[in-house]
């Protein structure tokens, strides 16, 4: 798993009207280039069509459950994923414009990676969780960006090298006349310092830079019971290790692919006309599996 600068923002559809929509596009990925599925605490959610056809995705939210994005590179060739939750880049936490830049993650060829949350380094990450959308990180931070409950992915190729002609250098300056002008002493002597200094991170302010660096370290704390009627949004989890380092990769202007989804509490899915399935029940191979038995109870006679 890796990552670099990239320099694209993905600009979904808005919703639509509210038909009747089924239980497809199951347990699978979506994404023809790259396989994008989303998996709540480890476990792989079902995913609903919108209904009115733009060809978003839906996934149930549940209030305190974390989630994380499986990516899959589906070609031969290295691919670059630029995502974005909530309006916000997953790498940068900043949000995003078109033709303004983001970071994104590169994608071996036929390679996987498991996105679990909003990246602090290249060692770790903060855990996406399922919160109330006055709990969330672009809430929080103050830079909501109109998407909240967005999940959108743009998926873009690698830039084709271009074949330069080179011409090595001579072992020796060539005689003038044949260069354009007469050499003069000084002449490519490098500029007097005016007296002018760029700016020095390390010189702002110590109050600037302590809200800058701890504006987000206060986001874990647990909020309290919120309203039933409260929209999801996405907070800042606990911290989990999740190691990645920089490489090269030039992306091609435009996005090759774009997958949206969109997560919602049940109450909202229905009102949408989605009728999620009850798939949360539990798993008693899994259980056993794990010898995971629960409390002693009162045998039933």
């Amino acid at each position: 798993m890796r990552l670099r600068l990239a320099a694209s923002w993905l600009l979904a559809a808005a919703v639509g009207g509210c038909a009747p929509a089924s239980a497809q596009g199951g347990y699978g990925g979506v994404g023809s280039l790259v396989s994008v599925s989303l998996e709540v605490d480890g476990r792989v959610a079902p995913l609903y069509p919108a209904p009115d056809g733009s060809g978003r995705y839906y996934v149930e939210a549940w209030r305190g459950s974390r989630y994380a994005l499986r990516l899959s590179n589906r070609t031969g060739l290295r691919l670059g994923v630029l995502l974005t939750v909530d309006g916000l880049n997953v790498i940068s936490g900043e949000p995003g414009a078109p033709g303004a830049g983001g970071r994104m993650y590169v994608l071996a060829p036929w390679d996987e990676t498991v996105v679990q949350g909003w990246r602090t380094s290249l060692d770790s990450v903060r855990r996406f969780t399922f919160v109330d959308e006055d709990r969330s990180y672009a809430v929080r931070s103050g830079k909501p960006a109109g998407r909240l409950g967005w999940i959108e992915v743009e998926v873009y190729r690698e830039r084709a090298p271009i074949a330069r002609p080179y011409w090595p250098r001579p072992p020796y300056p060539p005689y003038w006349p044949y260069d354009r002008e007469p050499r003069e002493e000084g002449r490519d002597a490098p500029p007097m310092d005016d007296g002018k200094a760029e700016s020095d991170p390390a010189a702002e302010a110590p109050s600037a830079r302590a809200k800058r660096e701890g504006e987000v370290e206060s986001y874990g704390q647990r909020a309290p019971a919120p309203p039933a009627s409260a929209y999801p949004g996405t907070g800042w989890g606990p911290h989990a290790d999740d190691p990645v380092r920089i490489v090269s990769f030039d992306p091609e202007p435009s996005a090759a692919e774009r997958v949206t989804l969109r997560y919602e509490y049940a109450a909202a899915l229905r009102a949408l006309g989605i009728y999620p399935r009850p798939w949360w029940a539990r798993d008693r191979l899994r259980e056993r599996e794990r010898g995971e038995y629960g409390f002693a109870k009162s045998p039933a006679y």
